[in-house]
């Protein structure tokens, strides 16, 4: 028996994190760690004047990509006859895949907003991000600002499992060009990028652009109420503290709170109480009083 090192450590995935709950796993959402499970909530926000419902519960081990329930979840809502025509989803449940299938092989039609282009370029609004490059699909090469063409084109897959094409310029086109510094930081290689597939390409392209629109954020908006479900589902139940172990009981768990939940929202439409108000924080009740 020995103590194992950092690099001898299994993913997160198996890595076993509670002596308590052998199906419990660690992980980290914007600095916050916790050792357990995820619950994903689906609401219905359709109907003016009607109750919003939560219509379907997710559980699962607390490292697993939010993006990979999406599918269980709209096969999930077609088969109790919830089938959405349009879904409203945050960036971490999108992806360019999603956005394509979902409307193609579940006529769902799926809101949410994909990430900016990441490149240090884009990101700094200086130099040749994407967006300056012309991508030649038909003959696999891409064309820099300057006019050169890529030399590799290599089709597999990124570090999700999705598919991505990553094109790269030969060090003899880059190293002599007089834009090199605006183009990249490489010092033996030339400039590379990571495209997806054409259609995706071209879809996370066209997304980004509408997501900058007033009538797009306005459509969006309405995903902002399942904030206030989880919410109000952690004040009523403590769900962020699960009072079972494994992942089945946790589920289990979960379920009721969202029951308990819907009966809650179904006594007060029923009995016409109002819903309630944010709450106004104290510096900005100072702010309304001056």
């Amino acid at each position: 028996m020995c103590w194992r090192g950092k690099e001898d450590l299994p993913a997160g995935r198996a890595l076993i994190a509670s002596p308590y709950d052998a199906e419990a796993r660690y992980s980290q959402k914007r600095g916050s760690p916790w050792t357990g499970y995820k619950v994903h909530l689906s609401e219905d926000c359709s109907g003016a004047g009607q109750p919003h419902l939560i219509t379907h519960v997710v559980t699962t081990d607390a490292t697993s990509n939010d993006a990979t329930v999406v599918d269980a979840v709209h096969d999930a809502l077609t088969a109790k006859g919830l089938k959405p025509a349009e879904h409203l989803l945050d960036s971490g449940y999108s992806s360019a895949e999603l956005l394509l299938t979902a409307p193609a092989d579940r006529d769902i039609s799926v809101i949410a907003p994909v990430r900016p282009n990441s490149t240090p370029q884009q990101v700094r609004a200086a130099g040749f991000g994407r967006s300056a490059f012309t991508i030649d699909w038909q003959d696999k090469k891409a064309i820099c600002p300057s006019g050169q063409d890529s030399r590799y084109w290599t089709a597999g897959l990124d570090n999700n499992g999705r598919d991505a094409i990553r094109i790269r310029f030969a060090t003899t086109t880059c190293a002599p060009c007089p834009v090199r510094d605006q183009c990249t930081r490489s010092t033996q290689y030339g400039r590379q990028l990571t495209v997806r597939p054409q259609e995706q390409d071209a879809l996370l392209e066209r997304v980004r652009i509408e997501q900058t629109t007033e009538a797009w954020k306005e459509r969006y908006a309405a995903r902002a109420g399942i904030e206030g479900t989880i919410h109000q589902v952690v004040a009523v139940s403590g769900m962020r503290r699960t009072r079972y172990r494994g992942l089945a009981k946790t589920h289990l768990g979960h379920v009721l709170a969202a029951t308990a939940v819907n009966l809650i929202r179904l006594d007060a439409w029923w009995n016409d109480t109002p819903l309630a108000r944010a709450r106004t924080s104290r510096l900005a009740a100072l702010d309304l009083a001056a």
